[in-house]
């Protein structure tokens, strides 16, 4: 196993950070800029924080490495989910081939330019992951010693196999998941939200039938509903606030998770007399 996984190259844009089923959707939401400087403010949320007073350098930065790694994972929303995967997974050490499976699947369906290798940087200078060897070592502190080869009665050195690097996840790692209550945000929401209680509900009834539901029967389903008319609001709205709460994800639809099935519990003497007509389930 090499390193060169570890290895990255933090010079990427940002502009298509991901891909966004929503984005033909009509929303009066105003989302926050996705632009070229939003890898740049990754990176500063991961590590040292520009100074305001001088354009020569990074001041120190004076955050610990849990105030950091939530800094990183508010400055990523689209990226959070992935972030606390990873976070998640590497609990106990996992070799980096196995962590960039990991992302590669979470973001199958999901574009973006954020490679493993970006993430698990992002992460590591944050302080909430850090690269170790088998044994428990720092990996940085270890060199692969060269061979002695004999060739024809002649010595030569020959490099040696590369160490192994696994991934695993800080203190402040492992208290950033721990303070990720999704379902909480959900009842949050729902209790904030209670005059669109039958819209979420809908949402997710309609999310929870086998294939999931796409953005033009969701917005079909919602869009003309006397309750979102004044303030105008679209159904993108409200699938964005359950995606935030990992009520929904997109897999080729929008599909109910577990959270959003308990959302569903809790919904389930909320009133909704919306009847779909088919359905909704083919491609948007």
């Amino acid at each position: 196993m090499t390193q060169e996984s570890t290895k990255f190259d933090l010079s990427l844009e940002s502009d298509y950070d991901e891909f966004d089923p929503l984005e033909d959707a009509e929303s009066e939401d105003d989302e926050q800029d996705a632009g070229s400087g939003e890898f740049s403010a990754a990176v500063a949320s991961a590590g040292d924080a520009p100074d305001p007073a001088t354009a020569t350098g990074p001041a120190p930065d004076t955050r610990t490495a849990e105030e950091r790694t939530d800094d990183l994972i508010a400055s990523m929303a689209p990226r959070r989910k992935v972030l606390l995967g990873i976070l998640a997974f590497c609990a106990e050490p996992r070799p980096v081939a196995e962590v960039n499976a990991l992302v590669d699947e979470m973001q199958q369906n999901n574009f973006s330019v954020y490679s493993a290798a970006n993430l698990c940087s992002l992460l590591e200078k944050a302080g909430a992951i850090e690269r170790i060897t088998a044994d428990g070592s720092p990996a940085d502190d270890v060199e692969a010693q060269p061979q002695v080869v004999v060739v024809d009665g002649v010595e030569y050195l020959e490099a040696g196999e590369p160490v192994e690097v696994f991934w695993s996840t800080t203190d402040a790692g492992a208290a950033a998941v721990e303070a990720d209550k999704p379902l909480e945000r959900l009842r949050a929401l729902l209790d904030e939200d209670a005059l669109y209680q039958p819209i979420y509900k809908r949402i997710l009834t309609l999310c929870a039938a086998e294939g999931g539901s796409n953005t033009k029967a969701l917005g079909e389903a919602v869009d003309d509903d006397p309750l979102v008319q004044k303030p105008r609001l679209y159904v993108a709205h409200f699938v964005d606030k359950l995606e935030k709460c990992d009520a929904l994800e997109w897999k080729k639809a929008w599909i109910t998770t577990e959270i959003g099935e308990a959302g569903l519990q809790m919904l389930a003497d909320v009133a909704d007399d919306f009847q779909p007509q088919t359905a909704a389930t083919d491609e948007e």
